[in-house]
């Protein structure tokens, strides 16, 4: 009989080597208390808003818009499409599909430019901003009121953001329909 070193045990694969244990990672306490409080859309700030019953009655279609604004802007502005260092072999539209977004976004964007009063802040708060795990403070404050008092109204200030980034994103789905509505 060979002496050494002791076999491991657990389960082995066909050839007889030992089958990686994997432990799913769960997070830590918070993590948790988030994900059972926002469910997958409290990644992000219009997702918190969202589930907070903050955005109305077409809240889910807003929320939907600004998550694309928010991926279309940050693969436009941001660092670009990733391509290959050998040439042009990353697919994608090539250099016309990039401008054809680039123009379609610019002009979604100076429509709500117009919306004044810290409109374009307070969209871009809510929306481009990265605030993944909390904030901007205005709208943390305001979820904070809505469930600690449901019942009683919300604070004029940060409410007043919260309309003004919300008659943004009322633009960019609905467009002229919904300034006509506003002209009224």
């Amino acid at each position: 009989m060979a002496k050494g070193r002791p076999r491991k045990q657990g389960r082995r694969d066909a050839k007889g080597k030992l089958r990686p244990i994997i432990m799913p990672d769960r997070g830590n306490d918070r993590t948790a208390a988030k994900k059972d409080k926002y469910g997958t859309d409290g990644c992000d700030a219009i997702g918190r808003a969202y589930r907070a019953g903050l955005l109305g009655e077409d809240g889910q279609a807003l929320m939907r818009a600004g998550r694309d604004i928010y991926r279309i802007y940050w693969s436009t502005f941001g660092v670009g499409k990733i391509n290959c260092t050998l040439g042009d072999q990353g697919g994608g539209s090539g250099y016309m599909g990039e401008k054809r977004t680039e123009d379609w976004l610019n002009r979604k964007l100076a429509d709500i430019g117009p919306v004044g009063g810290g409109g374009r802040s307070a969209f871009d708060q809510l929306v481009l901003d990265d605030h993944f795990d909390y904030g901007p403070d205005w709208l943390d404050f305001l979820i904070m009121c809505k469930e600690s008092r449901p019942s009683d109204p919300l604070p004029e200030i940060p409410r007043a953001k919260l309309d003004l980034a919300i008659e943004a994103l009322q633009i960019i789905v609905h467009g002229d329909k919904y300034r006509k509505e506003l002209a009224a």
